[in-house]
């Protein structure tokens, strides 16, 4: 099973003091309790992950620094927070629709 995960956007996320900010996209994905956690960040083209590795695929300490740095942002923003909250909801929340779809699907499939 797939965890459940959404793309956020984020904006001016401090990297050093007040001048050196951030802009991109985090994937932010459930960790199994309706909490989330940070698995992804794109800035500018470049990928950044938990554990050190940028696009190049070469490990960076100052890639995971980078990510570190933004993540614990994400992960304590009430915005965040609020914005996986609704999507998970919605997620779980399912399409009352989607039983009747995949049972005529399967059936036209030969499954059923």
């Amino acid at each position: 099973m797939t965890a459940f995960s959404i793309e956020y956007e984020f904006e001016e996320i401090q990297l050093v003091g007040d001048g050196l900010m951030a802009w991109g996209t985090a994937t932010l994905v459930e960790d199994g309790d309706g909490e989330f956690y940070v698995s992804e960040i794109q800035i500018c083209g470049k990928t950044f992950n938990r554990h050190g590795y940028g696009s190049d695929q070469f490990f960076s300490s100052t890639n995971k620094d980078i990510f570190l740095t933004i993540a614990k942002q994400i992960e304590t923003s009430q915005h965040a927070q609020e914005t996986f909250g609704e999507a998970l909801g919605d997620y779980r929340q399912g399409d009352p629709d989607r039983a009747h779809d995949e049972r005529r699907d399967y059936q036209a499939m030969g499954w059923l």
